[in-house]
């Protein structure tokens, strides 16, 4: 049952992060993603931004059956991407992302302090005629700990996405992520984006699959789910480190690899306070945590696992902040 959740959650988060690019859920005038927008001639370059901030409460985290103690997690987001426009329907994608989670553990835990990434986004949006949009990208970077930092670091996840527009209130999106460090090193999910009345819009896309109700056209209220996680490199004396007490160490766990998963539910508002600016404020509970430590998928090795989970109905409250801008 729990190798089973853990599948559908990396498959979830991993196979769609670029479907927040090509989803276009933030309100009934915003249809088609940003690759089908035509930059105006006063507009060179597109550009766009995310900053994102949350807490989520201490929830007990296990190994098997036994008990460490509470996980409580500062989640940090920043994205920015330009997007020059090269000609008509095609669009580079340049940028910058940053993302940290910072962990408070109970003492002597099997757990990283820290998992963080900081990576170049650099790809390109593509238009085949009014239907079909398309996006490839690149993100080299360095995905750890960040605890002496070398070459083991390093990472550069693939991530190809399509959105078919079947209609002006209906949306098919495909993602497929390649990340051979990661347990599942190439997956894929679809998502829909359909506005089924007036004021109501069915956003499954992942990473926040949403239900969502426009109050007027600058507040919508939102219930659904978010989804973190992400694949990172843990430095080559982690488990010797983070033994389970006085004499004992986790040496098998030096220099492997962690998964991380959370899963949220919760509902929130999206206030459009300017023409390019929103806020974002949500909150709700994560009834769901997962670490997963295990060597290099790369060459698809089958190696044993080290996992570290809070079971549902063991988790805790979170609430996030972000801010978004387009330009």
């Amino acid at each position: 049952m729990k190798q089973s959740i853990r599948n559908t959650l990396l498959i979830a988060i991993l196979g769609s992060l670029l479907l927040t690019g090509l989803r276009a859920d933030d309100s009934k005038d915003e249809i088609a993603p940003t690759v089908a927008a035509p930059i105006e001639e006063s507009t060179p370059v597109a550009q766009e931004f995310t900053m994102e901030g949350s807490y989520t409460g201490k929830s007990m985290t296990k190994q098997g059956s036994a008990d460490l103690g509470g996980v409580a997690n500062i989640n940090s987001h920043f994205n920015y991407v330009a997007s020059p426009q090269i000609s008509d329907g095609f669009l580079l994608r340049l940028g910058i992302d940053s993302e940290r989670n910072s962990f408070s553990l109970p003492s002597a835990a099997p757990l990283p302090n820290t998992l963080q990434s900081v990576n170049a986004v650099i790809g390109a949006d593509l238009a085949l005629g009014d239907k079909i949009l398309l996006r490839a990208e690149l993100h080299p970077g360095i995905y750890s700990d960040f605890v002496n930092i070398n070459g083991n670091d390093f990472d550069m996840p693939v991530q190809i996405g399509a959105s078919y527009l079947w209609s002006k209130d209906f949306q098919i999106i495909l993602g497929v992520q390649i990340d051979l460090k990661s347990d599942l090193p190439i997956i894929g999910l679809p998502g829909v984006r359909w506005q089924f009345a007036d004021k109501w819009v069915l956003s499954a896309i992942p990473p926040r699959p949403q239900l969502q109700y426009e109050v007027n056209n600058s507040l919508t209220l939102y219930t659904g789910a978010e989804l973190l996680g992400g694949t990172y490199q843990l430095n080559d004396a982690f488990g010797t480190n983070h033994g389970h007490g006085p004499g004992t160490n986790n040496t098998q766990l030096n220099n492997n690899v962690c998964d991380f998963t959370e899963i949220r539910v919760g509902a929130g508002f999206t206030w459009k306070f300017t023409p390019n600016l929103s806020l974002d404020v949500s909150g709700g509970y994560v009834p769901y945590r997962l670490f997963d430590i295990h060597s290099s998928r790369i060459g698809f090795e089958n190696q044993s696992e080290f996992e570290l989970h809070n079971n549902i109905g063991n988790g805790a409250p979170y609430g996030e902040v972000g801010i978004r801008g387009s330009f």
